[in-house]
């Protein structure tokens, strides 16, 4: 089976409407917003003991920054609409009915007769889908690929109450307008995703017969009914600007009557740069649903930027830890704007700067130092949006991506690590785990260190892990008293604190 693809669970239905069609039954239950902010929460995971790593190892955990994710109003209100969307585009097409059938009889005979896409009679439509507006940078893309990940992509039918139903059921598809906005283009990433969900093979068989775009409009359009597409999600939608001969308004059309008769939902994402666009035609031609477009706006220096940087501020690899102020928060975000994407480069920066020069601390100056240093193709777009002036945030439309690889190469080498001995390096490794595990027992970072350290140095022999643990946590029970000389008799069963080196998975009990 398709490694995507799940088996169908049928859900009793607490709305009317929504029972006795296997399309909604299959799909999880309506989330609450406080449940979906619980799905959403990604920490990244930390260990404040990671504080006392070399530089080096550091740095690795600095990337799992660009991992963490705080969900905040706008991902419950984004959630919300998806799940409205694909459940009111699947009130009409219901698979058990016979205007399903028909509606993919129509699609054949558009196929052989060589029609174009608009003779399909299609269904009565219940949902238009929703557009969702932002500068680059805000989170727009992460934000629905995380809600996206919620619901199974691929759902395989085989029987629904009593009855055979062969139906494989793609709950979303998510595409990227082509760079050059062509329509061709947008088709072949269909077909593209469609096999890598399904584990079909439309892609080679429809780009190499050389159809034409009304003809690849018409198999994507009869593939959509199919396959019983929820949703379509078209990102990077500022791309039709690029167009030429008319192309946008063809695509956009075409969204359209996927819109209002297939009844399928399309949500589309894109930068400022596509406003003009879609104001033109796409939201006069389409019906409403009531669901409305999202204008994605950078975040407020208010509550939601507190509840971010307080969130975000508990990953620190600092030797030093830095509180987090009010000072610090506003300057991070005069830096970034409320741009989340900026704001967790910079954090990240500072971060770099400090443990690669061996300072192992940051403070206010040190944000406004690597914004300088690294902000330089943002800075027009940036102060822009400090001066709250409408016409040149209009011109640049669109921000550029912050990459921190270059600062971080270039504060790399700052880091002197002399090479070792063989010997002395296998050392190192085991006393680094060593007091990594004695910080998960509750010793204090400082005497983790040393105790863990004394104990290798009592040893002419190679060490392992759990030697050195069992060794430094029994010099720690004992408050530091040196009684080395007793260690081959001693039974730690008989100390207090054995019972909590059990439970935390550093006894094994074969040695025993």
């Amino acid at each position: 089976m398709n490694p995507y693809m799940e088996k169908a669970r049928y859900h009793e239905q607490v709305i009317p409407e929504y029972r006795g069609n296997p399309m909604i039954e299959a799909l999880p239950e309506i989330w609450s917003g406080e449940t979906v902010v619980e799905m959403l929460s990604e920490d990244a995971p930390y260990h404040d003991g990671e504080r006392m790593l070399d530089a080096h190892y550091r740095m690795h955990c600095i990337q799992r920054l660009f991992h963490y994710f705080q969900p905040l109003e706008q991902h419950i209100d984004i959630e919300q609409r998806i799940s409205r969307c694909i459940r009111q585009g699947y009130l009409n097409r219901n698979p058990l009915s016979q205007e399903y059938a028909r509606t993919l009889a129509d699609g054949y005979e558009a196929l052989v007769g060589r029609k174009g896409y608009q003779s399909i009679q299609g269904f009565r439509p219940n949902a238009s889908g929703f557009t969702i507006i932002g500068m680059s940078g805000v989170g727009k893309s992460t934000a629905v690929e995380k809600i996206l990940s919620l619901y199974p992509q691929c759902i395989e039918h085989s029987c629904y109450c009593g009855q055979p139903l062969m139906v494989t059921q793609l709950v979303w598809l998510k595409l990227d307008c082509p760079h050059d906005g062509s329509i061709k283009g947008l088709c072949f990433q269909f077909f593209n995703a469609v096999d890598r969900t399904a584990g079909t093979d439309y892609f080679p068989r429809y780009t190499k017969a050389r159809y034409t775009v009304d003809v690849l409009m018409v198999l994507m359009t009869q593939l959509v009914n199919l396959y019983q597409i929820g949703i379509l999600i078209i990102d990077e939608i500022q791309h039709l600007s690029l167009a030429k001969g008319g192309g946008s308004e063809k695509m956009l059309n075409f969204f359209v009557t996927l819109v209002n008769t297939i009844g399928i939902p399309v949500v589309m994402i894109g930068t400022t740069k596509a406003m003009s666009i879609l104001q033109s035609e796409f939201r006069q031609a389409r019906r409403g649903s009531g669901q409305g477009d999202l204008l994605w706006d950078r975040m407020q220096n208010d509550l939601s930027w507190k509840v971010f940087t307080a969130s975000m501020w508990r990953h620190q690899w600092t030797r030093e830890k830095v509180a987090l102020t009010g000072e610090i928060r506003d300057a991070l975000y005069e830096e970034s704007q409320g741009i989340i994407d900026i704001a967790v480069k910079l954090y990240a920066m500072v971060q770099v700067k400090a443990i690669t020069t061996g300072k192992d601390t940051f403070g206010v100056k040190d944000f406004h130092t690597a914004a300088a240093e690294k902000l330089g193709l943002v800075k027009p777009m940036l102060d822009a949006l400090r001066a709250g002036d409408k016409k040149k945030i209009q011109q640049y439309g669109d921000i550029s991506p912050v990459s921190i690889e270059d600062y971080l190469s270039a504060y790399a080498s700052a880091v002197k690590q002399p090479i070792p001995e063989k010997k002395a390096e296998e050392k190192v490794s085991v006393l680094e785990k060593a007091v990594l595990k004695l910080l998960e027992l509750g010793v204090e970072p400082p005497v983790a260190k040393r105790l863990a350290g004394k104990v290798a140095a009592s040893h002419d022999n190679k060490l392992d892990v759990t030697t050195v643990v069992k060794e430094a946590y029994y010099l720690y029970v004992m408050d530091g008293k040196e009684k080395m000389e007793d260690r081959d008799e001693l039974d730690l069963r008989e100390q207090d604190g054995y019972e909590e080196l059990k439970e935390k998975g550093m006894v094994d009990g074969m040695e025993w």
